[in-house]
């Protein structure tokens, strides 16, 4: 039965369970492990140098003459919007997207966070961030062990094959008659 049991088994018979399931196993799970570590990361270091974070994008509607879009919209008069504000309302105006980036920050941003009534060269508009754009917070020191956890692992995934190779060249040397 011991003969059948070696017959029907993946592995050579002086090969190890541990070197032929449980490694692979293990780096299988530090490559899964890995991938999302590193993305995120380098997603962390790049963002801010990208411009993927930090302003806020407002968001601009015309408002009829009598239109009204929720009753705690307050009315704000465009003179008390900071600089940064006021340009990207006009942005947003002559964007076909009706939205532009806040470039500086939102000094009002908890007033258009609820979205407020805005006044323009006599037109009226209803005005709210649209994305905070907040940056993810993680830690930067990601990247490298997700690096090293997807090395690790292939190195696991591999070891296996490369056990057998060197296997098979001891055992050829071996078996070489002595010259």
């Amino acid at each position: 039965m011991a003969a059948d049991d070696t017959a029907s088994s993946p592995r050579a018979p002086g090969e190890s369970f541990l070197l032929t399931y449980v490694v692979p196993f293990v780096g299988v799970l530090l490559i899964a492990l890995g991938i999302p570590a590193a993305i995120l990361g380098g997603y962390v270091v790049m963002q801010d140098a990208l411009g993927l974070c930090g302003e806020p994008d407002v968001e601009v509607r015309a408002l009829g003459p009598d239109e009204r879009p929720a009753g705690t919209a307050e009315e704000v008069p465009f003179e008390n919007l900071s600089a940064a504000e006021r340009e990207a309302i006009r942005e947003a105006i002559d964007s076909p997207l009706e939205e532009a980036v806040v470039e500086g920050g939102a000094e009002n941003g908890a007033v258009l966070r609820e979205g407020a009534i805005v006044a323009v060269d006599g037109e009226r508009y209803y005005v709210r961030i649209a994305s905070l754009n907040s940056c993810l917070e993680a830690e930067p020191l990601l990247f490298p062990i997700g690096g090293v956890a997807i090395l690790v692992g292939v190195a696991g995934v591999l070891t296996p094959p490369i056990y057998r190779r060197m296997a098979g060249f001891e055992e050829r040397m071996r078996r070489r008659p002595e010259e």
